[in-house]
């Protein structure tokens, strides 16, 4: 049985490849964000480069477009909350609510590794009752 000293040593170099494997993952996911914007902001573009005479297909275009701009936002919403999980990581919060304080739970962690709140304040805060 290995000593408690020893336990903890290896749970000490554990966290540290721990949190570099969320790291990596927040940056990823960010990169690949950034990458569908770009991907999007191009076929906008080409789209309203496009000498188009059909009233149907202008109408088209616009609809496109639109929706491009409204998933950018949401993009953007996104990169914002990874970069916050980013600076908690860096200093030393994440995985901890930002309301409560209580550990948030690994699972919630793995599905959604920018979260900031634990699963019970998230669900006030989607109900508009988080103070």
């Amino acid at each position: 049985m290995p000593k408690a000293s020893e336990k903890a040593k290896k749970t000490a170099t554990a966290m540290p490849k721990r949190l570099a494997a969320i790291r990596q993952k927040l940056v990823d996911q960010r990169q690949e964000i950034l990458d569908m914007y770009e991907n999007d902001l191009r076929i906008g573009q080409q789209s309203s480069d496009e000498a188009s005479e059909d009233i149907v297909d202008r109408a088209n275009n616009a609809y496109q477009r639109e929706f491009m701009f409204s998933l950018s936002d949401t993009e953007r919403k996104l990169v914002l909350q990874i970069e916050q999980a980013l600076k908690r990581l860096d200093a030393g919060g994440y995985g901890v609510c930002d309301h409560c304080g209580e550990k948030i739970g690994a699972p919630r962690l793995k599905a959604i590794p920018w979260a900031r709140y634990c699963i019970d304040c998230q669900e006030k805060e989607e109900q508009g009752s988080l103070e």
